[in-house]
């Protein structure tokens, strides 16, 4: 998958939500899990979702840069606030382009800003994809098990981006726009961090 694409896969997603072509499919999904929502499963995707705000994701991103401090990746740590800046910015920005309201059905949370794309879609599929990635370019362990770490990865962004439907604030349409302009920056970042390591290494 590289960048390119992912933005098309963006621009289609939104020419969908836009043209209501799938209002009524997103409506079903989000009062499905209104129908399978039970105490403990809430609590339990309410727990998950937090994973996904900002205040959460910054002080992972602080406690990191230490690691990457002791690796004497500073170049990686400027780039990893960068990625979360523009990120923040993008997805702000794209909400007030949109102006989607929030779905109009029962919300385990307030949330008081547009819905597409999700915002905690979007961090977690730039961050965390990120974070993994570092790690695998720093530690040889877990450089022979890239894949299996990847798919881990992915699987704790995915279930992220559920959260937010499960709890009510997204459609299905918000959480993938959001996940595929977020896995778009965060190639686009892995790129430049791996150009960027090459130099240094010259």
């Amino acid at each position: 998958m590289n960048v390119i694409f992912l933005f098309i896969v963006f621009g289609a997603i939104s020419v969908l939500m836009v043209s209501n072509v799938f209002q009524e499919t997103d409506n079903h999904i989000i009062l499905w899990f209104e129908h399978i929502r039970l105490p403990l499963l809430n609590d339990m995707m309410l727990t998950v979702t937090d994973l996904g705000m900002s205040a959460t994701l910054v002080p992972i991103m602080l406690i990191f840069s230490v690691v990457l401090l002791m690796y004497r990746r500073y170049h990686s740590i400027i780039l990893l606030f960068f990625l979360y800046i523009s990120e923040k910015t993008m997805n702000h920005e794209l909400k007030g382009l949109f102006g989607r309201e929030r779905p109009a059905f029962e919300h385990l949370v307030n949330e008081t800003y547009y819905s597409f794309p999700s915002g905690h879609s979007m961090n977690a599929a730039t961050i965390y994809p990120f974070i993994a990635y570092l790690l695998i370019e720093m530690i040889p362990w877990l450089k022979e098990r890239q894949k299996k770490v990847y798919f881990i990865t992915a699987l704790f962004v995915i279930v992220i981006g559920v959260s937010r439907m499960y709890i009510g604030v997204h459609y299905l349409t918000d959480v993938a726009g959001g996940f595929a302009i977020g896995l778009a920056l965060f190639l686009l970042f892995k790129k430049i961090d791996e150009k960027m390591s090459v130099n240094r290494q010259k």
